[in-house]
């Protein structure tokens, strides 16, 4: 069978006419969960054969190999990760509207969407939250953590009355509040030399064991221009497009990197040393919302929130070492 056979052996004859089916989808994705005919037969409840027939004619339908064989688990294929991503964006979609639906038939309230980066999910949302359910009659609010292109793509498509990101692009059909500015940061693992020093200037990264943050964000493509000009190239040891995860490499001595005040807060009791660093670089992070969207969603309100729990955090005392974080 196609699956049993190493990527080159498949064919790439190209795709068929006929179309993927919800059942070949649902297929295919068991097996890349579970790694294995069997796991995904338990999954879905239907024979191991049954299992192997569909994926075979999966594969026959893609044209190219989905899976390859690796210690007796079935690993999925560049092409065949490829596919299962997208597999995955149509399958929590489908899950979305059937609790939707489920929801509807209870006649629960409303819920007000919310996606996110990361970041601002978990250090700048639960302030939020908790003062806007203290107003009697706000809405639920349904938080949704995504990478900056999915926040786009939820607020773009109205699948989100608000999204929380980073920088943003002008985009015709998308309205934006400036949430929040912060400054970057020099974060160091407790004992590093250049901890010594107050404020940290791209000369002293030359060389320096280096964590890239998100480019896609534009964060770590402000610093590349910053250290290009001085004509500065740190050793890019690693690139971590989560910036909190990278404070975390940070803390743990897998080089330096740069952060902000959100990223920065679960670490500072746990010794991640925070410097200034000059030239200044500032990092944005921005509300978006689709025009013409037509629901009670009080906007206007939630905006003010996001921008006061903002100016909070970042009004908080600054570490040692730092002279302000905002």
């Amino acid at each position: 069978m196609a699956l049993h056979r190493p990527a080159r052996a498949c064919s790439n004859g190209g795709m068929s006419k006929s179309r993927l089916q919800h059942r070949q989808l649902e297929v295919f994705r068991a097996v890349v969960r579970s790694g294995s005919v069997t796991g995904a037969s338990r999954i879905l409840g239907i024979s191991q054969p049954g299992v192997s027939k569909i994926l075979t004619q999966t594969e026959e339908l893609c044209g190219f190999c989905l899976f390859e064989r690796l210690h007796g688990r079935l690993v999925p294929t560049q092409r065949g990760l490829s596919l299962f991503d997208e597999t995955e964006r149509l399958f929590v979609g489908m899950e979305q509207i059937e609790h939707l639906m489920e929801r509807l038939r209870a006649e629960e309230p409303r819920r007000a969407v919310i996606a996110s980066i990361p970041v601002l999910a978990q250090e700048l949302m639960p302030p939020v939250a908790r003062r806007w359910l203290d107003v009697p009659g706000a809405e639920r609010l349904a938080l949704t953590t995504r990478d900056a292109g999915g926040v786009m793509a939820m607020a773009a498509s109205r699948r989100a009355e608000i999204g929380l990101m980073g920088s943003l692009q002008r985009v015709p059909s998308l309205r934006s509040f400036l949430v929040a500015r912060t400054r970057a940061l020099i974060a160091l693992p407790p004992g590093h030399p250049l901890a010594a020093r107050a404020t940290i200037r791209p000369a002293d990264l030359h060389g320096q064991p280096f964590i890239g943050i998100s480019r896609h964000e534009g964060q770590q493509t402000l610093i590349d221009r910053v250290l290009e000009d001085e004509g500065v190239r740190p050793l890019e040891v690693a690139e971590c497009p989560l910036i909190a995860g990278a404070a975390g490499m940070a803390l743990a001595g897998v080089g330096i990197t740069f952060t902000d005040a959100f990223a920065a807060r679960p670490f500072l009791g746990r010794g991640l040393i925070l410097r200034d660093f000059a030239p200044a670089v500032t990092f944005e992070y921005r509300a978006i919302w689709s025009e013409g969207m037509s629901n009670p969603f009080d906007r206007t309100a939630f905006l003010r929130l996001l921008g006061e729990c903002a100016e909070a955090i970042l009004s908080e005392p600054p570490p040692e070492g730092v002279t302000r974080l905002s």
